[in-house]
């Protein structure tokens, strides 16, 4: 539990250092709620409600991240509170609908109008999700070989195809895949610094391309236009 609690700390802060519309940010978010769900550790309730609560509850806390406090609470704790929180507002549903009937909005037309209706509906997690499956998904497949075909220190089988699905969440530890491929102590060091020189570049293409992050050159989310090309000088 201690250790699961380490690892969902440093993810928060990391995802905390990335933009809130980034990919690494997602990325992060999409670890923590995978490692959660896996774990078991959240709290449970056998109500009809539980699952539009445990929704609100990842939909807000993806959403601010930086208002987890490490030194008040755990992880866990952290979005067992909030999901409790979301659990006793079901509870009350009854008593709120009634108070928003008394207090609704009146149209010219003598209708009600329940003030909920009017509230902007919660960004939700599933993006996310579809964006990991869809990145892992390309990442498999390496449509133009570019992947399979960038490789560290000409050793074929430690490739970015490779190397980029070990890291996507929830990612391996890179002692983890130093030990996989038998890495001498120099080779094991140098591999982050391969990943982040040479196949960090290419998921980052990838994720402009199909609109997720912003091209850091044009900010531009996704290219509309293709380059022309020069003319030979006569």
């Amino acid at each position: 539990m201690k250790n699961l609690d380490r690892i969902l700390r440093q993810l928060i802060a990391q995802a905390c250092n990335h933009p809130p519309l980034s990919l690494e940010r997602r990325q992060k978010l999409s670890e923590i709620h995978l490692l959660v769900m896996k774990s078991g550790k959240l709290w449970k309730e056998y109500t009809s409600y539980y699952n539009d609560a445990l929704q609100e509850m990842w939909e807000y806390c993806c959403g601010h991240p930086e208002e987890y406090d490490p030194t008040i609470k755990g992880v866990i704790t952290w979005l067992d509170d909030e999901l409790k929180k979301r659990l006793r507002r079901f509870r009350d549903a009854g008593y709120r609908q009634q108070k928003r009937q008394i207090t609704g909005l009146s149209t010219e037309e003598g209708k009600t109008i329940d003030p909920v209706d009017r509230v902007a509906a919660a960004p939700d997690l599933q993006p996310v999700m579809k964006i990991w499956q869809k990145t892992l998904d390309w990442v498999k497949k390496d449509p133009d070989g570019v992947l399979r075909q960038t490789c560290f220190r000409k050793r074929p089988e430690i490739n970015a195809q490779v190397l980029i699905e070990r890291r996507l969440p929830p990612d391996q530890p890179w002692k983890t895949i130093a030990a996989e491929f038998k890495l001498t102590p120099p080779e094991a060091k140098d591999l982050p610094k391969f990943y982040n020189r040479k196949c960090l570049p290419l998921l980052r293409k990838f994720g402009v391309c199909e609109g997720y992050i912003e091209d850091s050159k044009t900010g531009s989310s996704k290219s509309t236009t293709k380059p022309q090309p020069r003319k030979k000088e006569s």
